[in-house]
């Protein structure tokens, strides 16, 4: 009699096919799913990258210790050195920018003029006594009567060298270190570095508080 082999492989059923199917499926909606949900995270991050500090660490009531480093959300970084005292009883210390934004920035805004200051105002690098929360500016009771303010306690040196450093436009993913050579004045008692890197939208100052005693 004659006798037909057994297949090697019995017959997918209809309900072991659909299975396999609503499988592929639902793994395919997942990946979907998660794909999805990371561009939207990303969309919405950055919608809120505004320039702000990270834990507002670096903020005026929050000011950082030379050598910490203040965090952006769009991924700017800056650093501030230990300052180095000189023979002289001059200090020395470096800003360094790393801009991981992506985009050019010009840290030193456009003017050579107003690159480096030693009085809180518009200068995007700035080098003042007092506390951070303190404005750098003379107050309008301090004025002497020619309506000239008290000169300022830091007085900062060789300040050519720190603007030539800090004005050239600074390109997405590099950095730069900019020298600060300042000297303080008689009897100054905390000294504050205030950077408020020029950018195309808005930015928060970065603060560093330190005594030099």
């Amino acid at each position: 009699m004659d006798t037909q082999p057994a297949p090697a492989h019995p017959p997918t059923s209809a309900g072991t096919h659909w299975a396999t199917v609503t499988g592929i499926v639902v793994t395919l909606l997942a990946a979907t799913v998660v794909v999805v949900g990371m561009a939207l995270a990303t969309f919405a991050d950055g919608l809120t990258q505004h320039g702000n500090l990270k834990d507002h660490s670096g903020s005026a009531v929050q000011p950082l210790r030379p050598g910490a480093t203040a965090h952006y959300d769009d991924g700017l970084t800056i650093t501030v050195s230990r300052p180095q005292r000189q023979p002289d009883d001059s200090y020395r210390l470096t800003v360094t920018y790393d801009n991981g934004t992506g985009k050019e920035l010009r840290p030193g805004g456009t003017s050579p003029d107003t690159g480096v200051g030693s009085s809180g105002g518009s200068a995007p690098l700035v080098v003042r006594a007092g506390k951070a929360l303190d404005s750098g500016l003379p107050s309008p009771s301090s004025s002497s009567s020619a309506g000239a303010g008290p000169l300022p306690d830091v007085t900062v040196l060789d300040r050519t060298e720190s603007v030539t450093a800090l004005m050239p436009p600074l390109g997405g993913d590099q950095q730069r270190t900019v020298p600060v050579h300042f000297k303080p004045g008689t009897g100054t008692g905390p000294v504050t570095v205030e950077v408020a890197p020029s950018s195309p939208g808005y930015r928060e100052h970065a603060y560093w508080q330190f005594d030099l005693g």
